[in-house]
């Protein structure tokens, strides 16, 4: 089987280029503030708290999702990373030998 392992330069600049391109791609997300903005407005009339605190937890989930993507990403090659290393450092000490 033939493997192919990026080095870590490249690996790092693959994944800048595609966080950037990620960034600045346009996206139909940014369509829904006015909508809760609007639905905030009018609830807030009525005097129902209820409506306001959910949305409000709604925020909250759909900004806790993509840290814990990036972070369960980041953690796994970290550990990855970590392991390679510790058995190049294991094949190194055996040549020495």
């Amino acid at each position: 089987m033939i493997t192919f392992r990026l080095p870590s330069r490249l690996m790092i600049l693959v994944f800048v280029m595609m966080l950037g391109a990620l960034t600045f791609i346009p996206s139909d997300s940014s369509a829904q503030c006015p909508m809760c903005k609007t639905s905030l407005e009018s609830n807030r009339k009525d005097s129902e708290k209820a409506v306001g605190q959910g949305i409000n937890k709604g925020i909250l989930y759909l900004l806790a999702m993509p840290f814990l993507l990036v972070g369960t990403v980041g953690g796994l090659y970290w550990h990855r990373q970590r392991r390679f290393e510790e058995g190049q450092e294991r094949r190194r000490r055996i040549l020495e030998n």
